[in-house]
């Protein structure tokens, strides 16, 4: 499995989401109105947000502001803490 998420809360305005990676992975462009704050918990992963690359590692977080194109590339297995604001409905559905 490639990627696996759990909602870890989903209250107030606000959602917490668990998300492994597997080596190797490559998302998709993704694009959303919600504010992300991505924590890296363990490993190294490529954040492309806005056309810009950086290389980040455990304890390192990345922003992503509303509706700004991003992608992420895992260069070694990873656990990611992603919070949204406002809470993304469509995880909570998936």
């Amino acid at each position: 499995m490639m990627v696996k998420r759990e909602v870890l809360s989903s209250e107030g305005s606000m959602m917490l989401v668990k998300v492994e990676l597997a080596e190797g992975f490559v998302g998709d462009i993704d694009q959303h109105p919600e504010e992300q704050l991505s924590f890296i918990e363990k490993g190294q992963v490529e954040f492309e947000v806005d056309g810009e690359k950086r290389i980040l590692n455990a304890g390192d977080t990345q922003y992503i502001p509303s509706s700004i194109q991003h992608r992420v590339k895992v260069i070694e297995e990873c656990v990611i803490l992603d919070m949204f604001s406002p809470i993304r409905k469509d995880l909570l559905e998936g």
